[in-house]
């Protein structure tokens, strides 16, 4: 039976499910399955186990697509597609016009959200708020016409678990979140990044405060809860080379001269790399038109040169993508990029294999659902659960 018939059923049994008046969305930033496992003993009896109990968990969820990190998975999450649509594919991208780092607006988003849908339908008096520890994560999460967005704008602590929670009850105070008809949403972002007990502690003790806060303000089972990971974590693979494990390190400033020197043979002297940053290489288009040179041809003979590189393990080419550039470099399990002219290394994001979604709501049955799902299907279930159309971008079926 498939994951939709299974609630299809589960839920024919009560009739219709009720709307609800508050959808409260929450992506944890680096959040794993085997530690949020791991952890359970330690945890009290209101948080993430309640939801896990009482809720649907589907357990081996992903996201559709690379490279993921907190901007790209946030992105992902409210619009209900993948970074091909919704343009958002980092956390910063080089601006073609400047060749300098930028980081993404809700401007950037080239298509609707969770949040906008909601406004269209109900003629902009369904209120959304989102609250992340930084101002790019608040503002993708919130879409284009959000009521406000909340994170920390003094910059010299970080925001803990604790302060998102204060805010989102705050919010939902002072603005009256959940009271009428009308649906709501807030959209919160928590981060898991210390991946250790004390931080997987806190977030239980945090969600529980947001459920039994919130059912006091909103009444019970006027809530849905959607809770889901950004679906990487950073891993530092210093002792790697002590354990004899395949490692290295990748130099990309390097790889960029390289790759000059490779064209200039073919086509003669010119600046062909125009920039590179992180993992991406941006070519120069106008040199390769001014000497008839495809920018097909380039990339494919690039693409056939980087590939032949120690710690290399595929190659993307991007023609034309806002906010990519040309080539992308995906490089081996325990290697890790460097760029000497910066100092700067980056840390290795490696993919989960697999994290949860949770559901918790009155209407929803508990479940513990093993076939896989991709993230892509939150926003369309949202859009499902509260009656309005799914984003503009989003041909994912819903999960519930």
């Amino acid at each position: 039976m498939s994951v939709l018939a299974l609630h299809a059923e589960a839920q024919g049994q009560k009739g219709t499910r009720q709307v609800p008046k508050l959808v409260v969305n929450i992506t944890i930033d680096q959040l794993r399955s085997d530690y949020l496992e791991l952890f359970a003993p330690t945890y009290g009896t209101d948080g993430f186990l309640r939801l896990m109990e009482q809720g649907a968990i589907f357990e081996q969820a992903s996201y559709p697509f690379r490279n993921i990190d907190q901007a790209s998975a946030i992105s992902s999450v409210v619009s209900g597609t993948t970074p091909f649509y919704h343009t958002i594919t980092g956390e910063q991208w080089i601006d073609r016009a400047s060749l300098r780092p930028v980081s993404p607006a809700p401007s950037d988003l080239a298509v609707s959200t969770i949040g906008d849908e909601l406004k269209i339908a109900t003629n902009g008096r369904g209120k959304v708020f989102a609250i992340a520890p930084t101002k790019t994560i608040a503002e993708l999460a919130g879409g284009h016409a959000p009521n406000n967005v909340y994170w920390n704008s003094y910059g010299r602590k970080k925001w803990t678990s604790a302060d998102i929670t204060t805010q989102a009850l705050q919010s939902i105070s002072q603005e009256a979140l959940g009271q009428d008809s009308i649906p709501d949403l807030l959209l919160l972002t928590y981060e898991a990044g210390g991946q250790d007990q004390q931080t997987y502690q806190q977030l239980d003790q945090e969600i529980a405060r947001l459920v039994s806060q919130t059912e006091t303000q909103v009444g019970k089972g006027n809530t849905l809860y959607v809770i889901t990971s950004t679906g990487y974590c950073e891993e530092n693979s210093t002792n790697y080379k002590i354990y004899h494990i395949p490692s290295g390190t990748f130099y990309i400033n390097r790889t960029a001269n390289l790759l000059n020197m490779y064209f200039g043979g073919l086509w003669g002297s010119g600046k062909y790399v125009e920039t590179y940053f992180k993992n991406q290489l941006y070519l120069n288009t106008q040199l390769l038109e001014s000497k008839r040179i495809t920018i097909t041809n380039a990339t494919q003979r690039a693409k056939e040169f980087l590939l032949q590189s120690a710690g290399v393990k595929s190659v993307d080419i991007h023609l034309f993508e806002a906010h990519r550039g040309d080539l992308t470099i995906h490089l081996a399990p325990g290697w890790q990029l460097s760029d000497e002219n910066t100092n700067q290394t980056e840390k290795t994001k490696v993919d989960l294999a697999f994290f949860p979604i949770i559901v918790f709501s009155s209407g929803i049955q508990s479940a513990r659902v093993q076939a896989p799902v991709t993230v892509d299907r939150i926003a369309p279930s949202i859009a499902k659960a509260i009656r309005i159309r799914a984003p503009n971008a989003s041909n994912a079926l819903p999960l519930f």
